[in-house]
């Protein structure tokens, strides 16, 4: 434990760690103490300090599908947005899972690598992505993966098989692991054709809506459009507080300077309104950390 704590001493901390200044969404509450390692060394490090300590601990990406508490959080932050790097590694591109969406596809047109142009204009880490299984409609981050490195005690290799990827769910949502990196498949193809590619899936994404979001809230269910849903029955534009509805895109709430009790509050109001206009429950794709408080509106 010795050579941990020893080492620990070289890690990155921020105390008083603000959520809002780390989420798409700008909410959220503090944490004691938030550690930024930037090696798979210091994130293993980080990992068995806390473990050891009994503290408990939250491991944040990009923190582009979350809704966090306005309330304190006491316990601990592993912050991967220094874990970063991208390199080729034999037949797979190996990404730390701290790198963004962004920094991979840079990587990608400077090597001339296609297969992950689809996920331009997402505000997302790799490893986020990947416990979500997160893409578009059309393609998810699955079908790019080989496999998952995590750290839960011991490091290991979680095979494509073994990520059990649904409807924005893997393996990795259900186990307290810090995902590593990620192991992926790819294929070469020019640099300025996949910088095209990128270009046209930015052009795509320019017609949702703008502010602060995490993007979609709901899943879609089976054969169904949650947004058409939520539009249908009338809840385009929809208030609570700073919260509000798209009128762009209803599976989007937008917070306008708003609390994080009344985003909850209204995203509860929406799936109770869907639900009882057409017997559909509607299943949250953001996930809640902290207490909430649902408001009387």
């Amino acid at each position: 434990m010795r050579k941990v704590e020893n080492a620990i001493k070289a890690v990155k901390i921020e105390e008083k760690f603000n959520f809002s200044k780390h989420t798409t969404y700008g909410l959220g509450g503090t944490a004691n103490i938030a550690y930024y390692p930037k090696s798979e060394e210091e994130a293993v490090v980080v990992y068995k300090y806390l473990k050891k300590q009994g503290e408990k601990f939250f491991i944040l990406g990009n923190g582009s599908n979350l809704l966090i508490s306005d309330k304190p959080f006491d316990g601990a932050v592993i912050c991967t947005k220094y874990l970063q790097g991208v390199e080729i590694d034999g037949n797979c591109l190996k990404i730390l899972s701290g790198t963004t969406v962004h920094q991979l596809l840079s990587f990608c047109v400077k090597h001339g690598i296609t297969g992950f142009e689809y996920l331009a204009g997402i505000p997302a880490s790799i490893g986020g992505l990947t416990v979500m299984n997160g893409g578009t409609s059309n393609r998810r981050i699955e079908s790019n993966i080989l496999s998952v490195s995590v750290f839960d005690g011991k490091t290991r290799e979680i095979s494509h098989k073994n990520c059990n990827f649904g409807n924005k769910h893997s393996t990795m949502s259900d186990i307290n692991a810090l995902i590593v990196a990620v192991f992926a498949s790819f294929e070469h193809e020019k640099p300025q054709k996949v910088e095209e590619n990128i270009n046209y899936f930015l052009e795509l994404r320019k017609h949702q809506p703008k502010g602060k979001s995490c993007g979609c809230i709901f899943k879609n269910p089976d054969g169904l459009s949650a947004g058409k849903l939520i539009d249908e029955a009338g809840l385009k534009g929809l208030k609570i507080g700073g919260a509000e509805v798209s009128g762009e895109h209803a599976n989007f709430i937008i917070n306008k300077n708003g609390s994080a009790d009344e985003v909850y509050t209204l995203i509860k109001t929406v799936k109770k309104s869907v639900y009882e206009k057409t017997g559909i429950n509607l299943e949250e794709e953001v996930i809640y950390i902290g207490e909430f408080n649902e408001l009387n509106c």
